[in-house]
């Protein structure tokens, strides 16, 4: 789960070099730092935000959403501060936020990854239903399942 050792001793991890000890402690961190994102954030924008903090840093993930907000775009949607992350490598940006210099394209394309991982292992009807939503268009009608005979 990549911990630092910060955060492993934070989430009682004794050997990162455990699988077992390594998810645990990854599931418990990743749990707390969705706790932290904004109530007002609906999914699946709060987990995008979410798994973006675990890599990079809730403060940095913060610091994108100003950066969007100034720049005129939702600080709660992930399409429009994904935009925004890779400015805080760029110190004409990051001089002007809290938590200073990002590898911001490091969270966007691990939070590219994940759901590109989950649209193949749910299927491309999930995928069709949050471009339509992210692109505030109506959603497609996806016929339910129903069990064959």
């Amino acid at each position: 789960m990549m911990l630092t050792l910060t955060t492993a001793k934070q989430m009682k991890v004794k050997n990162r070099l455990d699988p077992a000890q390594s998810i645990r402690g990854g599931s418990k961190y990743f749990a707390s730092v969705l706790k932290r994102i904004p109530a007002r954030i609906r999914e699946p924008d709060r987990s995008w935000f979410a798994l973006a903090a675990y890599n990079v840093g809730l403060g940095h993930v913060e610091d994108a959403r100003i950066i969007t907000q100034s720049r005129g775009g939702d600080p709660d949607r992930w399409i429009d501060v994904k935009e925004s992350l890779p400015l805080l490598a760029r110190k004409k940006w990051y001089k002007k936020t809290k938590y200073g210099y990002a590898r911001g394209w490091e969270p966007v394309k691990y939070v590219e990854n994940i759901r590109q991982y989950f649209d193949y292992l749910t299927g491309f009807e999930t995928k069709a239903l949050r471009e339509a939503s992210e692109s505030n268009k109506p959603k497609p009608e996806v016929a339910p399942l129903t069990p064959s005979m």
